[in-house]
């Protein structure tokens, strides 16, 4: 048995679970963020031969073996189909990140690397990025070509056709061909995260002929320059993928495949693991995680992450309106007792209304668990002989129901009655953003998270009045807020950036249109015979780098 993991409980990087529907909500909408330490646009030529959207290859286990099918136990279904502008669940995203590719990649940390791109420059005044493309084909055996990324990055550039991410795109103004191996892309306005957003999935380049001849059914027969591509796809069940002999990337991927199977439940991908049916297992149950630690031939891997847990609250409800009460409702949450009981250790106690990505201010301490103060702010409020508050949550979700009983319970000390409601989180999730979906609620614990490293969209998605979703449902807006990150966004400048997302961070958490939880984790168990797998903090998995021990 092994155990890889960063330090339990640690609350100095990005943890988290795996993550899904906030591609639901993150694609649904916008937007999508970044990781901890970090590096914003790159502001002068990169280059290299490309680390694959995981980085370097480590090949920590030995010598690459070629061949055989990776058998994958996966919580998630690719439900929203596998073209990139328009499959926005985690579910189809963590798929199309094997398909396709982008011109920049991200792996463990911020930084973009060389990916269809070899190196590229930014013009002094920030307006205008020019692109250097490598060699290499798509899996139909056609070549990538920069008439390819132009059709391409015209689509995500327009909010018409990508209607789940085009304010990633929004400020392009231009994309220009150069010469066969060159593109330029110029801009509107100073858009600091923009090299970021074009790592992100809804960025990926396709074959303009392929695309125009399928139209919508390029969903279901999609075509990429990807390690892998689609062999068979039946919704609900499974998802089966096989080498593309056409990557660019020379004697990659290893495997000849990877069968995805869809498995909801819990309990049952650890089953299928034990039984050898699964060599890879995702979302590990964490009351199921110490006795996988106890099991000859499983390694289980618990690492950060960029997915978080909050509860959230809807201002078009009274009285939560009320920062007093909203302030109340996080000094009454016991944070410590629900990691250790609930989660088992595997999270940090977050500080943050969204991850803690690039410019996260780790020094902000969270609201402490203190009945007496959410006494005082109650005996202050516009309620202070208590309420009844809706909770709604996911069905199907251990943790969220666990958690939302221990709220509810710990609320009415402060005479907060908590009706708690189990809805689907397809049905909860669109009926929230419209303000319909009760007075609060929390997502499935996979359903938050971030897919670049830079906190832009992330923050106009949840704290952000102007950005769009309705600050995720909430309808929270803070002017000062909106004002700082719109110049965040708009500076080249890092210190400024850095200041302002800062601020925005102190300023949300102390108006509290949340009670933000947990920094989760990705806790995953693989078969010893599965060798160099991981899981990026972005949530996805370098597959192309994996091999079968044989």
């Amino acid at each position: 048995m092994q155990r890889s993991s960063d330090s339990r409980g640690s609350s100095s990087a990005g943890l988290v679970r795996n993550h899904v529907g906030m591609a639901m909500a993150l694609a649904v909408l916008v937007l999508v963020g970044a990781l901890l330490t970090g590096c914003g646009s790159s502001s002068s030529s990169s280059s290299g031969s490309g680390g694959g959207g995981g980085g370097e290859s480590t090949e920590s286990a030995g010598t690459p073996v070629k061949g055989g099918v990776l058998h994958f136990a996966r919580s998630l279904d690719a439900d929203t189909g596998l073209d990139p502008l328009t499959g926005y669940s985690n579910g189809s995203i963590f798929i199309m990140t094997q398909i396709f590719d982008q011109l920049v990649e991200i792996g463990e940390g911020p930084k973009p690397m060389p990916g269809l791109a070899t190196s590229w420059e930014r013009s002094k005044d920030g307006l205008s990025w020019t692109f250097h493309l490598r060699e290499a084909d798509f899996s139909n055996g056609e070549p990538v070509t920069a008439e390819d990324v132009r059709f391409s990055l015209d689509r995500w550039a327009d909010p018409e056709i990508n209607v789940a991410n085009g304010a990633l795109g929004e400020s392009v103004k231009n994309v220009e061909v150069v010469d066969p191996h060159t593109v330029k892309i110029s801009l509107s306005k100073i858009d600091a995260p923009f090299l970021n957003y074009l790592s992100t999935y809804s960025a990926s380049i396709v074959p303009q002929k392929v695309v125009e001849e399928e139209g919508k059914e390029f969903t279901n027969h999609p075509v990429g320059s990807g390690a892998f591509e689609l062999k068979e796809y039946l919704r609900g069940q499974k998802t089966v993928l096989e080498r593309n002999p056409h990557y660019w990337r020379k004697g990659q991927p290893y495997l000849d495949g990877v069968d995805f199977e869809y498995v909801a439940d819990g309990n049952a991908r650890v089953l299928k693991l034990r039984s050898g049916e699964a060599q890879v297992a995702d979302q590990i149950p964490y009351n199921q995680v110490a006795s996988l630690e106890g099991t000859e031939g499983i390694e289980v891997q618990v690492l950060k992450s960029v997915s978080w847990d909050s509860v959230f609250f809807n201002f078009t409800k009274k009285p939560l309106q009320d920062k007093k009460i909203r302030q109340a409702l996080n000094y009454a949450t016991p944070k410590e007792a629900i990691l250790e009981s609930v989660l088992y250790g595997d999270a940090a106690i977050s500080n943050s209304n969204i991850p803690p990505l690039q410019y996260w201010d780790e020094s902000l301490a969270p609201y402490p668990y203190d009945l007496e103060k959410a006494e005082q702010l109650m005996a202050e409020s516009t309620a202070p002989n208590g309420f009844k508050l809706e909770f709604v949550i996911a069905g199907g979700d251990p943790v969220e129901k666990q958690t939302a009983e221990i709220l509810q319970e710990e609320w009415a000390k402060i005479g907060v009655e908590v009706d708690i409601v189990i809805r689907e989180f397809a049905a909860m999730f669109p009926q929230w953003i419209e303000g319909k979906g009760g007075m609060s609620t929390s997502f499935p614990g996979n359903a938050l998270s971030s897919n670049s490293y830079a906190p832009d969209e992330m923050s106009a998605l949840m704290i952000d009045g102007e950005g769009g979703f309705h600050s995720l449902g909430t309808y929270y807006e803070n002017k000062k807020v909106n004002k700082l990150l719109a110049e965040a966004r708009g500076t080249l400048d890092e210190k400024v950036r850095e200041k302002d997302f800062m601020e925005t961070q102190r300023i949300a958490l102390e108006d509290a249109p949340a009670v933000p939880l947990f920094f989760t984790k990705s806790v995953t168990a693989v078969q010893e015979d599965v060798k160099n797998f991981t899981t990026l903090p972005i949530g996805w998995w370098p597959l192309h780098e994996v091999w079968l021990e044989k």
